[in-house]
């Protein structure tokens, strides 16, 4: 137990008072192990390094625990290794003496080492409730909740430690970044910018401040920033991607490209510079230095998804559709083997969800699509298809029923592989469209008899057995993504043959991005948005007899694109904002009735919405729409 004067160093220390702990461990002698391993954690917290190490390795420890962690921090501070420093923590961390702050050290060590999944699961087991007073623990513990991206759990413990310790300057930059990682914006970057207050200059500030300003896309704001670094000369690799990130942006690719090199050029090599890279030599249409990258960074390029989209996306762009299939296949296995879906999944579960997941699997087992473990996914989702009506009502099942769910909601239990050939458009007059096009004010036109009768089959087959349907996007409907398997061969058929067919609306422009939502008929569709393209192909492909009211279902385009000052959750999530901004300007929404295989070709900065929803019930009678979204128009920070 420490002695009263080190309860007191403890608190001064837990409640941001470092300077006040640390004058009174000066003139306080330990009398115990916790006594000193207390000035040890003191030191460490406020940077005192020489004096920690030199208590660590100048007392008698007479408690094994003690003795192990001390030796621990000493090696960890020596830069020996943090592979040996934790061989050190390791008996500590299992003796039931020890306390929270040797809990704390052991989690810092597991962190050090990488280790953050054990870190999670020791803190499952041995740490379910801490108390509120353990200010270094819960920000090790927050730390440790942000790099498994439980951003709930660290957004919470940050939050506690910001309770005792307004000013902590670790716990500030974790809200950021759990802000950050859920699309809070302004909020992480107010975060951030106190920690800068904090600590003047901090790179760690410094960076997370350049990251919200890409976010918010005031990408000049980012760039400056590193002219607040304390010593300029020492930018980090994670400063030099931001730097890169920022540049592009601002469309200066060459200082983006040498930004990105930059931070390549050392030891870490963040995944996010090969991506902005990548990238950058796709859009610049860099053919022979994309190559040169995948040759030298091959391994991560080929274990990441971001990076085999980009991929993906050139080789469609110089139109070698065989070996974009390939690469989003490859995409679409790593997404499997990285468990993505599973972390997809919402909890509690939608009803909407369980609804659409038991009524493809259904439709697959009456086809005969289904393998074993498959109908055993169809028998777990039936329990709770029994309970479905309310579309408000979720299930959160526990224990080994729970996980039941998540298997049977992420597994994709059917994928079809049908090669295409033929036309992928249909007949239309696709010279007289653009001219259409380029001459409407704002530029929208309706393209009926949009595919091919054989690529609308193909496509509609697709989107009623492949069980990609994993993104919930809210409001019931369900999204496919390019990069998880909605790229079947027939979809870059079309993406390809529409940039040939209209050479003035897209032409060189890259596809950015294609995806799939289905929707639920109980339930309205997409929230008013723009989207951060220059031009949005949107078609349907349910049959018509599954719209009950052939004056609405398709979807209201307003006349008034979106401010390019906007930030991505302006124009695209900020429902108010939107309305009083289309309100002010006097915005006139042009309606566009649903049919079979009709395609609305706009400019994606017009905000539009889904129309009103009136489908028969029944599976195959969802209302399924397909986007391709082709060349950037703002920032999707």
């Amino acid at each position: 137990m420490l002695s009263p004067a080190y309860q007191e160093i403890k608190s001064l220390r837990s409640s941001g008072r470092s300077a006040a702990a640390y004058s009174l461990l000066g003139s306080t002698p330990p009398s115990s192990d916790e006594d000193a391993f207390e000035a040890a954690v003191c030191l460490l917290i406020c940077g005192d390094l020489a004096a920690m190490r030199h208590v660590c390795e100048s007392r008698a420890w007479q408690e094994s625990w003690a003795k192990s962690m001390a030796q621990a921090l000493a090696v960890m501070v020596a830069d020996d290794g943090p592979a040996q420093a934790l061989a050190f923590g390791r008996p500590a961390a299992r003796d039931p003496r020890a306390g929270y702050d040797a809990a704390a050290v052991f989690l810092m060590l597991l962190q050090a080492n990488g280790l953050f999944d054990e870190a999670d699961a020791y803190i499952q087991q041995r740490l379910p409730n801490p108390p509120a007073n353990e200010t270094f623990l819960l920000t090790v513990m927050a730390e440790i909740a942000l790099a498994v991206e439980d951003w709930r759990q660290a957004y919470k413990l940050a939050s506690a430690v910001m309770f005792a310790d307004p000013d902590d300057f670790r716990a500030l930059l974790t809200l950021s970044r759990a802000n950050q990682a859920v699309g809070n914006y302004h909020e992480a970057f107010g975060n951030a910018l106190r920690a800068h207050k904090v600590f003047q200059g901090s790179p760690q500030a410094i960076l997370q401040l350049m990251r919200c300003m890409n976010k918010l896309g005031d990408y000049y704001t980012a760039i400056g920033m590193r002219l607040e670094l304390a010593a300029p000369e020492a930018v980090s690799p994670e400063i030099h991607t931001e730097l890169g990130t920022a540049y592009a942006g601002v469309d200066d690719a060459v200082r983006a490209e040498a930004a990105f090199r930059s931070a390549l050029a050392s030891g870490q090599k963040p995944v996010t510079a090969i991506q902005g890279l990548a990238a950058i030599l796709a859009d610049t249409r860099n053919t022979a230095g994309l190559a040169e990258l995948e040759r030298t960074r091959h391994a991560e390029m080929h274990g990441d998804i971001e990076c085999l989209a980009i991929l993906g996306k050139a080789a469609l762009a110089r139109r070698d559709l065989d070996g974009a299939a390939r690469l989003f296949e490859e995409s679409r296995s790593l997404a499997i083997r990285q468990r993505t879906a599973l972390h997809m999944v919402s909890w509690p579960v939608t009803e909407p969800r369980i609804r659409h997941d038991y009524e493809q699997l259904e439709l697959l087992a009456q086809r005969g699509l289904l393998d074993s473990a498959g109908r055993n996914a169809l028998d777990t989702l039936q329990r709770y298809y029994a309970q479905t009506g309310d579309v408000g009502k979720t299930f959160a099942p526990a224990g080994g029923d729970a996980d039941a769910l998540r298997h049977a909601l992420a597994t994709v239990h059917h994928f079809p592989v049908a090669p295409f050939s033929g036309p992928a458009l249909g007949r239309n007059d696709y010279g007289a469209i653009e001219q259409q096009y380029l001459s409407n004010r704002p530029p929208v036109v309706a393209i009926d008899n949009f595919l091919s009768p054989g690529a609308l089959a193909a496509l509609r087959r697709h989107c009623e057995e492949a069980n990609v349907w994993k993104l919930e996007a809210g409001e019931g409907y369900l999204g496919a993504l390019l990069t998880q398997g909605f790229a079947p061969p027939v979809l870059l058929a079309i993406a390809d043959e529409l940039r040939q067919a209209m050479p003035r609306v897209i032409g060189d422009l890259p596809l950015l991005q294609a995806w799939g939502f289905k929707y639920d008929q109980r339930l309205q569709g997409i929230n008013m948005h723009a989207d951060f393209a220059k031009v949005n192909v949107n078609f349907w492909i349910a049959p018509d007899e599954a719209c009950a009211d052939k004056s609405t279902g398709g979807m209201v385009v307003y006349d008034v694109p979106a401010p390019t000052s906007w930030t991505f959750a302006d124009y695209n999530t900020n429902q108010p904002k939107m309305k009083a901004f289309l309100e002010a300007h006097g915005a006139r929404p042009m309606r566009v009735p649903y049919r079979e295989n009709r395609c609305v070709l706009f400019d994606s900065s017009l905000i539009h919405i889904t129309d009103e929803l009136h489908f028969r019930p029944g599976y195959t009678n969802r209302r399924v729409n397909v986007t391709l979204l082709y060349g950037r128009a703002r920032s999707i920070g």
